[in-house]
């Protein structure tokens, strides 16, 4: 049924494609072959991510679940190939294109069923919020009758593929709750009773759910059912997660227990009103713990002179505004390159996205230690208001955390993360919730991650910062000095910041004077500091996040006389061979230490401020003749290329 309603809005000649049940693809509705297995599990991750790229590599993750063959790259292109010619037809064949790094499948509206149920669902739940319930049950009802079955049933084994399906399925039952509850409120409770009943038996663990079943009992007159619901959810709770049934649900019982006359609902066709969602949410005594959660917010404050990365603020607003149970998003650079900036600017923006507030998050401790993961679950517990003391087991504080997040809206920023590992237990599970993460990797190996990768400023942003500390009318008089200062500062902004914070602070300096100082390598780092921001400090960082073997390459670094290096160069700084010097050279590249220009023989470039920081330890570290001798190697090295 699902198919049809997407096939009968489509184009003459268009494909259509419906994944909310077996795959299908059709044209002029007739069934479209679709090829074989690796082809389909490609459509199927391309389908799952319409209109975003999809990097090769997940491709190949998803095609081979094992370590992909030798061929894989040209495999994929091979299929792409059939996929052009063969499904989607001389009409649509453009629509996948290759966007670096990876593939993009652009449909429109009408052409996937995923895309229609999200708009659906996306109007009704906007006439819900503007409590126009009666408007709010058809497009809810219409997203729902759009799934044929189970997503994509002989995908639900394939790496990427299945996170998606999960998410979807955790989707349509928020949508399912959703629509139950408005039709509660129009006093449809005989209408629905069975249909809760079922969908009970195949989420025994949804408190949201079994609150409607409950009151839509009551409301029948099945007192003693509903009361029995809430003994059958208390019992499961406690076997399958060792947790009791939230305070919500618990009020909800103690006034079905009591008969309270504010349950009542409308008769059948009565005038609309909230009904069983006022009596979840707002009750008195069924809602106090939502109203407390209302007002939580603990992120940081927004910086006043915030600057630039307009496209990466837009981006990230995008992923979260497009659609409930949106992917993570990964904001990943350098150090100093304001992520964490980012992440709270962008998380001021979507105060009205998450009803439920923000929740910041520090993954490091004061003194950059990384911290634990039950620790970190026990900090959200305590600071979302979980009653009693944490679970004592690792996982049973994952399971807590995801089951008081499922009946809620909350924006959570996990800040220097260092591995996807340390992330996988964080995620909510259910639940319209946002996750934005900062790291200075770009966690590639993060399902179904949205990755937003963060990069040093461009000259006139950095200028533009440096205006807005130093002073605009101080740099717009000498507009070449402060292009000097931003280009010596390698436009990083933690190093603009810190030079605007300086020429403030010596307002009888003159901004060419300053740039002159910054230009001397022998005082950059010093004139690079004030009170607690230093450029020392933040590169300090990489010798605690990157491990001996590389903090020792980087500090080695230090012995080149410029920032442009190659793979010979660091096999001669670390008297190795090319191909181990080569996989270290990569490996800071992808830590952000070092940035790689693809060539056939890649050059690699470390800003002077960070190599500067790295000879000052070479120096100390390592003596007069290991220096030497290493200097020599690197000599030998560029006069033999």
């Amino acid at each position: 049924m699902g198919a049809t309603v997407v096939r009968e809005k489509a184009e003459a000649g268009e494909t259509t494609f419906a994944v909310l049940g077996p795959l299908e693809a059709r044209r002029d509705g007739s069934l479209v072959p679709l090829g074989p297995f690796k082809q389909r599990v490609l459509l199927s991750l391309l389908l799952c991510h319409a209109n975003r790229i999809v990097p090769v590599d997940q491709l190949s993750t998803a095609a081979w679940s094992e370590e992909p063959p030798r061929t894989a790259l040209k495999n994929v292109q091979v299929y792409v190939s059939a996929l052009r010619k063969n499904v989607l037809g001389e009409a649509d064949r453009d629509r996948l294109a290759y966007r670096p790094p990876g593939y993009q499948l652009r449909l429109g509206p009408q052409q996937l069923d995923i895309l229609v149920y999200e708009t659906l669902a996306r109007r009704g739940r906007q006439h819900l919020r503007d409590r126009e319930i009666t408007k709010a049950v058809g497009p809810l009802h219409e997203a729902l009758r759009l799934w044929r079955g189970d997503p994509l049933p002989d995908m639900a084994h394939v790496p990427l593929i299945s996170d998606e399906l999960s998410r979807l399925r955790s989707e349509r039952m928020s949508v399912y709750e959703d629509w139950a509850e408005a039709e509660l409120s129009l006093g449809h409770h005989t209408h629905i009773i069975g249909s809760l009943e079922e969908n009970v038996r195949r989420h025994p663990l949804r408190e949201r759910l079994r609150s409607t079943q409950m009151i839509a009992l009551f409301r029948c007159g099945r007192q003693s059912e509903a009361l029995a619901q809430y003994e059958d959810m208390r019992q499961t709770l406690a076997r399958e997660l060792g947790l009791q049934p939230s305070p919500v649900l618990e009020r909800l019982y103690r006034a079905i227990l009591a008969g309270d006359p504010s349950l009542d609902g409308p008769s059948a066709g009565g005038p609309p009103h909230l009904g069983g969602a006022a009596v979840i949410r707002s009750h008195p005594t069924a809602g106090h713990g939502q109203e407390v959660i209302a007002h939580l917010s603990q992120l940081p404050r927004d910086l006043a002179d915030f600057t630039g990365r307009r496209e990466s603020v837009q981006d990230i607003l995008d992923v979260f505004r497009a659609r409930r149970h949106s992917p993570p998003v990964v904001i990943s650079g350098p150090a100093g390159a304001g992520k964490t900036a980012l992440a709270v600017h962008s998380a001021h923006l979507l105060r009205e996205r998450f009803r439920d507030g923000q929740l910041f998050v520090r993954l490091r401790t004061a003194g950059g230690r990384e911290r634990s993961i039950p620790d970190v679950l026990a900090e959200i517990l305590r600071t979302c208001g979980f009653e009693g003391d944490p679970p004592r087991r690792a996982g049973e504080r994952v399971a807590a955390c995801r089951a008081w997040l499922a009946e809620r809206s909350i924006l959570l920023i996990f800040d220097e993360a260092s591995t996807a590992a340390q992330i996988r237990p964080l995620l909510p599970g259910t639940g319209d919730n946002g996750v934005l993460i900062t790291s200075r990797r770009r966690l590639s190996a993060l399902e179904s991650a949205h990755h937003v990768a963060l990069e040093t400023f461009t000259p006139a942003e950095g200028v533009e910062l440096l205006r807005r500390t130093a002073g605009a009318e101080r740099v717009d008089a000498d507009p070449a000095a402060a292009l000097r200062v931003v280009g010596t500062c390698a436009n990083l902004p933690l190093a603009v910041r810190i030079a605007g914070a300086r020429l403030a602070a010596h307002r009888h300096v003159r901004l060419s004077l300053f740039a002159d100082r910054l230009a001397d390598e022998h005082s950059l780092l010093d004139e690079l500091s004030v009170d607690d921001l230093s450029l020392r400090t933040c590169a300090a960082t990489y010798e605690r996040d990157l491990g001996p073997e590389l903090w020792t390459s980087l500090r080695r670094l230090g012995a080149l006389p410029s920032g442009e290096f190659t793979a010979d160069d660091l096999a001669a700084l670390l008297d190795s061979d090319v191909r181990l010097a080569a996989d270290v050279a990569d490996r800071l590249a992808e830590a952000n230490v070092v940035t790689a220009e693809p060539s056939p023989s890649p050059v690699y470039l470390i800003a002077d401020w960070l190599r500067l920081y790295a000879r000052e330890r070479l120096q100390r570290e390592e003596s007069a003749p290991q220096r030497t001798a290493a200097g020599e190697r690197l000599r030998r090295a560029r006069t033999r290329a």
